[in-house]
């Protein structure tokens, strides 16, 4: 059981620990929304890491009795990280910097040269070398004019 409990411990410490609660919006929220900073541990049991443990909200408080990170409310139903320690700052996802460096990009290039999906368009640039091609095949009005990228190859190896 001494096993067990030494899972619980590291499981909850994890949880309520900087390195999670730097991103994990969900006990973030919990938390948030308790001046206290307590969590119910109902929340927790419904994790699927304590879930898997098959463990009880009584099983939790005391395999965390000698937490030196968290503590338990009186009647022994909500957790908190010990003094209701501030929360770590919460950690910039990916998408967020992804996002960020994208605008900077279209404020450094300006609205002419960027499309409503964040495109650029090459409307300042000048080409090098432009290639003229010519096809053998005249194309009707009607006809949609389909381009075949080997012929444009083949066309420019020939150059």
């Amino acid at each position: 059981m001494v096993e067990a409990y030494t899972k619980i411990l590291k499981q909850m410490e994890y949880y309520l620990g900087d390195v999670n609660l730097a991103r994990d919006k969900f006990f973030r929220e919990r938390i948030a929304e308790n001046k206290g900073g307590w969590i119910d541990l109902k929340h927790f049991l419904n994790c699927n890491n304590i879930k898997a443990m098959k463990v009880s909200s009584d099983q939790i408080v005391e395999g965390c009795r000698d937490s030196k990170l968290i503590e338990f409310s009186s009647d022994k139903h909500s957790v908190r990280r010990i003094g209701n320690k501030q929360l770590p700052e919460k950690a910039a996802s990916k998408r967020d910097s992804k996002a960020k460096e994208k605008e900077q990009h279209r404020e450094e290039l300006g609205e002419d040269e960027v499309d409503e999906k964040g495109r650029i368009i090459l409307t300042t640039q000048d080409f090098e070398d432009p290639i003229i091609v010519h096809y053998k095949a005249e194309v009707s009005k009607d006809e949609d004019f389909k381009v075949a990228w080997k012929d444009v190859e083949n066309a420019v190896r020939e150059q």
